[in-house]
């Protein structure tokens, strides 16, 4: 029955690959991290140079647990991890997706997703940014945290976070698309989370770009879709989304300006959880330019995951575009002009 289900996973899964782009591919450079550096965020505030932070986990079970917080300088390429000061005694950190803010009182501060699957928490993890070190702030936890995958927040200190799932882990909601995932909210005036988006196909990635927020960007992973999603009440109260564009397996968003973002995108599922398993067998890499106003997008950066596979992130700054991904200890630094 187990490889049954096996065999029905795949079938199902590898009919929704998608073809990869034709995009010419760019003189690039692979700068070393940490293991499964899934997401990354741009660092202008902390040092006197800009440099990326890098979230950082091994996934695989075979391999040790790995979890911290890295920093490359921009200038030279350098990777350092900074050292994360005042925890809580026994905190487990396991990053996922994150989050700089410089919040209205001239602070810099990181949110953070961090997973402890063996008790089932998941929490909201912020941290007041050094140039050489990360100190605990806070550890934000509710029962609305469920599958917590990418976390973005204001200025003023909302924080919206996209739960890939209703139940973590679920192979049943993957396999058949159902929309059961949704968006929460940590109101900072009342201090409360809520629900504010429900019905997607795997809630991915998340961004907000206005204080206070008047818009937040989603992606969908399962559900193939784009949404922007309209604050319709006042303050914090509920979120309608709104078809922005039909892209195949969607992760992560960062922006690039008022009107356009940066998406990755996975277009081979079965590829994959291959890669997922085995670190030589690679999977597709795509990244999108969209315009959120018209829905327009093109393909700036296309792979058969032989560059970089399973990317999960693309930041573009200062004429480089830089690359992300979930498993293998490298990002991806590449010439690319956005015009």
């Amino acid at each position: 029955m187990k490889h049954l289900f096996q065999f029905l996973f795949l079938l199902i899964f590898a009919s929704c690959s998608s073809t990869i782009p034709v995009v010419k591919q760019p003189v690039s450079i692979k700068i070393p991290v940490g293991p499964g550096p899934e997401d990354l965020v741009l660092d202008t505030f902390s040092t006197a140079y800009p440099r990326l932070l890098v979230s950082c986990c091994e996934r695989r079970k075979e391999n040790s647990p790995y979890g911290e917080i890295g920093a490359v300088n921009l200038n030279d390429n350098s990777y350092k991890i900074l050292p994360r000061l005042n925890e809580p005694q026994g905190l487990l950190f396991r990053p996922h997706g994150f989050d700089l803010v410089k919040n209205k009182e001239g602070q810099v501060l990181l949110y953070c997703i961090s997973h402890n699957n063996e008790k089932k928490e998941h929490s909201i993890i912020i941290y007041k940014v050094f140039a050489d070190h990360l100190e605990f702030q806070e550890k934000l936890n509710s029962t609305l945290l469920v599958s917590p995958n990418d976390v973005t927040a204001s200025c003023d200190g909302d924080i919206f976070v996209s739960n890939d799932a209703h139940k973590r882990g679920s192979r049943m909601e993957a396999l058949f698309k159902l929309k059961k995932s949704d968006v929460v909210c940590f109101n900072h005036l009342n201090k409360q989370w809520t629900v504010i988006a429900i019905g997607f196909a795997y809630a991915n990635g998340i961004a907000v770009q206005h204080c206070p927020v008047d818009k937040v960007i989603l992606s969908t992973t399962r559900g193939d879709k784009l949404f922007s999603m309209q604050n319709v009440g006042d303050n914090i109260d509920w979120y309608y989304p709104k078809e922005i564009a039909y892209l195949k397996g969607l992760d992560n968003i960062t922006f690039i300006n008022e009107y356009e973002i940066l998406v990755t995108a996975h277009l081979n599922q079965v590829a994959f959880m291959k890669h997922a398993g085995n670190s030589k067998k690679i999977s597709p890499s795509v990244v999108y330019r969209v315009n959120i106003t018209t829905g327009k997008y093109n393909a700036i950066y296309a792979n058969d995951g032989s560059g970089i596979s399973a990317a999960s992130t693309a930041l573009y700054y200062n004429g480089k575009l830089y690359i992300s991904q979930v498993f293998e200890p490298f990002i991806l630094k590449c010439d690319v002009e956005l015009k």
